[in-house]
């Protein structure tokens, strides 16, 4: 696996400030102390007639302060965090481990937004560089996490900016329930289980092979109790997690219930993914004791989790999944009894005004919070077997909420369709915690498929993009692929008219750039249903003193580069960025201009022993930093416009200033690459960096020249930014991009 690293280091003018200087350790040995900067509220004032001496001592100040500055800058790879779990409306204090040091922690950013994190960590313990091996997690820092009263409970995602970098995904959940930590005493037996309350979320660590912690639970007979792990769901998203590799990466739990005579009550290794779940009637009062282990009797210090022990029933979803906006809905709860249909539940008006997936608190009596989409179109249910005999018609645009409640079963629906026209047909199931894995069928009047749909952009939920070959009448067929059934077979099928439309991806997971320097995110489109307009790339909410250089995807190209400009005078700060594509065309049989936007689509890189898998998770944030300066104080290149004839070449001077202290090879490219695989790219079809370009600096040499050259048929395109890239390797796997700043590229 390839972990990229996007940034630049480059120092604008001096800042009036005094660094604390402390020699590196010997060759090879690389500290990672954060040197401290004192405020500007602290620079030592200088009179005027003795500036021009304390100009030069100043000046040698600063080079100090480059020269101490961290080197071999990564990413910080978080890898535990310690309780997982925090109750909402209270305050805790949680450890988080990184690869790399957190000490200077600035800011925490949480999605969805609510809960506080601040770094509290008094004497982070001084970390010299290595290159990470698989099972270190790295020192733990201190934070406090601060959890409002109303914050919906549920797995938060967070991100954490330090004064010289930021970090990759860390997982919080947040609970209904009184969080208890495992105790340090041994609790591997039954005879030494630790004595927990109900209700309870216990945060625990199955730290070891063959490692079985054991809880004691006092019950009263005939009460129904809910016992749900969060293992794999709150360490899906973390780095490193290759505990024996290839094989064992995320805890597979299981739960066992013991009674009061040493009987199994209840047991599950799968419920949601590998996470475990028991939902049982007590028979008789007493001691129950509860063991949380691996299926496989694996463990690892990283193998965190939370166990929601309450009375109450944990809520799932809801049927139907979506209602219309703005009107009375009611809804039945899918709870972790699965027993029949409860009451009818009304959803207040309130909660039905704004568009979209949201996640709604359960009501009193339950605990949790389910998903539910409130939609600007029509909403109905589906339960019964159908066939295109019994097939309902669907007006488009329509939402159905459908369940298959026997095996074997599929519903079938019909529609009209125009020739010519795009339809989208969209599942949403496993995505939102229920067990469908749905397959879409799409079949002409004669009952000819005509199209199948199966498995989504990491998910098991299909979606189906379909185009009428003759105007008609068509059928879609939903159903599992294994035919099975049951409470939690629950999906919903989003159906509407479709056209023209793209997706967007890219690799914008992390950025680092420091004042007066640049960095470079990647991002690609999917062209759907025949669209081959261009697309405009926009970056919202980037931190401050940070631009993006504006960039359109133009037709007949499918990628770009989103350079990033600092300010000479920007501080340090991070901020959550959105990426997203906007995009006017004209649909079939309409002449008003239709106008999209599409959110990224964002993934986390997961690395693996010996880089020999680039495997990904989506997730929701993209994180980018000014901080202080890095390994490379500087990248530029010439000329800033540059023009190029099919069949011909031009070059791309780079020059690079390096931290005095950093005195490793650096390589030039024009991509984000990985040996021969290409992951993000900025080049026009057709235009490719010759092989006689000079792309690796060593020593004392700092200028390379990137040749650029277009074959005859290279796709002509005017002022398109690129920049050059300077990477310092990190480890085996992980690098750190820098870029230059914008090159205006004209094919002609």
């Amino acid at each position: 696996m390839f972990t990229d690293h996007h940034g630049l280091g480059f120092v604008g003018k001096p800042v009036a400030a005094l660094a604390r200087v402390r020699s590196f350790p010997r060759s090879g040995e690389r500290s990672y102390h954060d040197f401290g900067v004192f405020r500007q509220s602290q620079a030592i004032q200088v009179p005027a007639k003795r500036s021009a001496r304390c100009c030069a001592v100043f000046l040698l100040l600063v080079c100090f302060h480059i020269a101490a500055a961290e080197t071999k800058i990564s990413f910080r790879q978080i890898t535990k965090t310690h309780p997982i779990a925090v109750q909402r409306g209270t305050k805790a204090k949680v450890k988080v481990h990184s690869n790399f040091p957190l000490a200077k922690a600035h800011s925490v950013f949480f999605v969805p937004a609510g809960v506080k994190m601040r770094y509290t960590e008094k004497k982070p313990a001084k970390v010299k560089w290595k290159d990470p091996a698989e099972l270190d997690i790295g020192p733990g820092y201190q934070f406090e996490v601060t959890v409002p009263k109303k914050q919906i409970p549920g797995l938060y995602e967070y991100r954490i900016a330090t004064q010289q970098s930021v970090s990759s995904v860390g997982q919080l959940f947040v609970t209904d329930h009184p969080v208890v930590i495992e105790a340090k005493r041994n609790n591997d037996t039954k005879e030494g289980a630790q004595t927990v309350k109900v209700p309870s979320a216990i945060c625990g660590i199955i730290e070891k092979f063959e490692d079985v912690d054991h809880y004691r639970l006092r019950g009263r007979q005939g009460e129904r109790w809910t016992i749900q792990i969060y293992a794999q769901r709150v360490t899906r998203a973390i780095h490193c997690m290759a505990i024996r590799y290839p094989k064992i990466h995320l805890m597979d739990s299981m739960l066992t219930l013991y009674g009061p005579n040493g009987d199994i009550v209840s047991e599950n290794d799968n419920f949601i993914g590998g996470d475990s779940l028991l939902s049982c009637t007590l028979s008789e009062s007493g001691q129950y004791t509860l063991a949380v282990r691996d299926l496989r009797f694996a463990g690892d210090p990283r193998y965190v989790y939370c166990v929601e022990v309450s009375r109450q029933p944990q809520v799932f979803g809801a049927f139907p999944m979506a209602v219309t906006a703005k009107r009375k809905a009611t809804i039945r709860f899918i709870d972790s009894a699965l027993a029949s249909a409860d009451a009818e539940y009304p959803i207040p008006l309130t909660q039905l005004t704004s568009l979209g997936w949201k996640r709604i608190v359960a009501p009193q009596g339950r605990v949790g919070a389910f998903p539910l989409l409130v939609s600007p179109h029509r909403q109905t249910a589906q339960v019964e077997h159908s066939d295109r005999k019994t097939a309902r018609r669907l007006t488009l645009p329509v939402g159905v909420t459908g369940r298959f409640t026997k095996p074997g079963g599929q519903h079938t629906y019909r529609f009209q369709a125009n020739k010519g026209h795009y339809y989208k047909f969209d599942i949403h199931s496993q995505r939102k915690g229920f067990a469908l894995d749905s397959v879409i069928t799409i079949f002409n009047s004669a009952g000819k498929q005509v199209q199948r749909a199966d498995d989504g952009w990491f998910t098991k939920d299909a979606k189906c993009y379909f185009r009428a070959a003759k105007t008609g009448e068509y059928y879609v067929e939903v159903r599992d692929i294994n035919r099975r059934a049951g409470r939690r077979f629950i999906y919903h099928l989003q159906a509407e008219p479709s056209g023209p439309d793209f997706e967007l991806h890219g690799e914008f997971y992390f950025g680092m750039l420091s004042p007066g320097g640049g960095a470079i995110w990647f991002a690609r489109i999917a062209r759907l249903n025949g669209f081959q307009g261009p697309v405009e790339i926009r970056a919202t909410n980037l931190p401050r003193g940070v631009t993006m250089t504006p960039v359109t995807i133009p037709a007949g190209m499918n990628h770009c580069g989103l350079i990033f400009s600092a300010s000479p005078t920007a501080k340090i700060n991070a901020a959550l960025v959105k990426i997203t594509g906007h995009a006017t065309f004209t649909r079939p049989g309409s002449k008003k201009p239709v106008s999209i936007v599409r959110q990224a689509q964002v993934t986390c890189e997961l690395r693996r022993a010996g880089a020999s898998a680039f495997v990904r998770c989506p997730i929701r944030t993209q994180l980018l930093g000014v901080t202080r300066p890095l390994d490379l104080i500087g990248v530029s290149a010439t000329p800033a416009n540059l023009k190029l004839k099919r069949g011909g070449s031009a070059a791309i001077e780079v020059r690079i200033r390096r931290n005095p202290k950093y005195k490793d090879q650096v390589l030039l490219d024009t991509a984000f690459s990985f040996f021969s695989r290409k992951y993000g790219q900025q080049l026009p079809p057709g235009v490719s960096m010759s092989s006689s370009s000079q792309l690796k600096l060593t020593g004392d040499t700092l200028v390379g020249k990137i040749i650029l050259q277009a074959n005859a048929s290279a796709l002509p395109v005017k002022r398109q930014p690129i920049a050059a890239i300077a990477r310092v390797p990190i480890t085996y796997s992980i690098m750190t991009n820098y870029a230059s700043n914008p090159i205006y590229l004209t094919v002609e």
